[in-house]
């Protein structure tokens, strides 16, 4: 795909490609509209077995075993395991599960981990765009004040939560005062219609 393609300009781990071009889709998710929820990774799995994402997955529908006899799929030009498709539909769950609680919510960096490797980030920004779906500054407030690698949590997260809410759901004082922040809007606005556009079409 593009986005792995892309990632391995800078990353030659077939982890860090695998999760990269796994968030990626689910923000692909999130812009047309689907909930990031306990079913997203059901969505995501569907893509794989249609070709649409190229992960390695020997299971059948609701991650069921293969029968006695199934061939094995392809796995030339697929990343080894789907398990990076998996992972967000578990941080939508606990996100959503009232006995699962990160209080405050900032502290989802110490669960998680505070480093900078993908793997810590990930679960973290799932979790809050999650729990603050239509929340785009306590999300990224929690994000950024996780501490470890914020910049990378808050910006991971902001994206997933302003596929959900929108750009009218940033408050105006993040976007008021950017740089080339008029430019930035204008190309957000651009995309917004694109997408919309390809997807009536």
């Amino acid at each position: 795909t593009a986005v792995a393609d892309n990632a391995a300009l800078t990353q030659d781990d077939d982890l860090v490609l695998s999760l990269t071009v796994a968030y990626c889709a689910v923000l692909g998710q999130l812009v047309q509209g689907h909930p990031l929820d306990a079913l997203i990774s059901d969505r995501l799995m569907k893509l794989v077995k249609t070709g649409d994402l190229p992960f390695h997955a020997v299971t059948r529908e609701n991650l069921q075993p293969p029968r006695p006899g199934d061939p094995d799929p392809p796995r030339a030009g697929r990343f080894a395991s789907p398990d990076a498709l998996l992972s967000p539909a578990y941080m939508a769950a606990a996100a959503a599960d009232p006995d699962v609680r990160i209080e405050p919510a900032w502290k989802v960096s110490l669960v998680y981990g505070m480093p900078c490797a993908i793997y810590h980030q990930l679960p973290a920004a799932y979790y809050l765009a999650a729990r603050f779906r239509d929340d785009f500054e306590s999300a990224v407030l929690h994000a950024v004040n996780g501490g470890g690698q914020n910049q990378a949590r808050a910006i991971l997260t902001g994206a997933l939560v302003g596929a959900q809410t929108g750009l009218s759901g940033i408050p105006w004082r993040f976007t008021d005062g950017l740089a080339r922040g008029t430019d930035l809007l204008e190309l957000a606005e651009r995309l917004a219609e694109q997408a919309e556009g390809e997807l009536k079409a």
